[in-house]
């Protein structure tokens, strides 16, 4: 998958980050495991309504393309 920043493509992300039925718990890597799923992507969301396009707060959209991925993976 693409990481795309820009406005749409964000925005598209936030909608399904919205909708998604999010497990507990995700390993998206074998360094990196979310206990609470659900409340990591609020965290993000907030980030990302709060501070884009300020390309500071990108691994917040990157962190949602991620869980995505391995959501579609299963």
């Amino acid at each position: 998958m693409e990481y795309k920043f820009d406005e749409q493509s964000v925005k598209e992300l936030m909608e399904w980050a919205q909708a998604a039925q999010l497990p507990q718990e995700l390993e998206l890597s074998k360094a990196e495991r979310i206990f609470d799923v659900k409340l990591c992507v609020e965290s993000d969301l907030s980030c990302i309504r709060a501070h884009y396009p300020d390309a500071f707060y990108n691994p917040a959209i990157t962190r949602l393309y991620r869980i995505k991925e391995k959501l579609e993976e299963k």
